[in-house]
C-alpha cells in the first residue's frame, strides 16, 4: 500500500553524530542509519512550522483511534541548541533516522541504503561521511503513537546531499577539526600513528 507521507528537504546545515554508510548497532543488533543536522535557526522556521502541523495531525489521529481519549504531545524531533552555559546558541538541532532493515509479513528482510549524492546531484559510492560534513537532508515525516510518550512526527531518513565533505577514519586530521601548521613538526614513514574515532552518544 502506497504512504501518503509528507516529503521534505532540510536547509542546509552540519551533521553531527553521522552514521550514514553504516548502521549504528550499539542499542540495536539491527542497526540504524542516523544524523542530527545543526541548522542556522532562521533558516529553520518553515520546516520547524511544517514539522509542528504535522505533529498536531499526529495527536488528532490519535485522538479519533483511542476514541477522543486525550492524548499527549511527544516531543518534537528537533530541539534549541545550547552552549555548554545552557545559552542558545542561535542554532535548532533536527534529529533524522531510520532502521538499517525491516522484516516484510512474509518474513523476508529488507535493507535499506541512504542514498548518498554530492553538490552536483552525482551519486557518492565510496564517501566516508564524518560528523561536520555540511549538507541537506531527504526525510518522511511519519506519524506515531505509543501510550507511554504520545503521538508525534519522527523523520525518516531518506537521502542526504553533501555540500561539504568531511571524511574520516584512519587519522584523518580534518575531520577532528585541525588544520595545517606550515613548518611545523611532520611524521616520517617510520611513525605509524592511526587514529580511530570512538564514539560515544545515547540514541535518540
Amino acid at each position: 500500500m502506497k504512504n501518503n507521507y509528507v516529503k521534505i528537504v532540510s536547509p542546509e546545515g552540519v551533521s553531527q553524530y553521522a552514521w550514514l554508510t553504516k548502521p549504528d548497532t550499539k542499542f540495536d543488533k539491527d542497526g540504524h542509519y542516523k544524523v542530527n543536522l545543526v541548522v542556522p535557526t532562521d533558516k529553520a522556521s518553515s520546516l520547524i512550522k511544517q514539522i509542528d502541523e504535522e505533529i498536531k495531525k499526529s495527536v488528532e489521529i490519535a485522538k479519533e483511534k483511542n476514541k477522543g481519549k486525550a492524548v499527549k504531545q511527544a516531543n518534537a524531533p528537533y530541539e534549541e541548541q545550547l552552549d555548554d552555559e545552557g545559552k542558545p546558541t542561535g542554532n535548532t538541532v533536527f534529529k533524522f533516522k531510520r532502521k538499517a532493515q525491516i522484516i516484510s509479513a512474509d518474513g523476508k528482510v529488507i535493507p535499506f541504503k541512504v542514498a548518498l549524492f554530492d553538490s552536483s546531484g552525482k551519486p557518492l559510492i565510496d564517501a566516508n561521511v564524518w560528523s561536520g560534513s555540511e549538507m541537506k537532508v531527504s526525510a518522511e515525516l511519519v506519524h506515531w503513537f505509543t501510550a507511554m510518550a504520545g503521538a508525534g512526527v519522527s523523520l525518516r531518513l531518506r537521502a542526504v546531499q553533501i555540500t561539504k565533505l568531511v571524511e574520516g577514519g584512519a587519522g584523518n586530521a580534518e575531520g577532528y577539526g585541525f588544520d595545517k601548521v606550515e613548518g611545523g613538526y611532520t611524521a616520517t614513514e617510520s611513525v605509524n600513528n592511526v587514529v580511530q574515532e570512538e564514539t560515544a552518544e545515547a540514541d535518540f
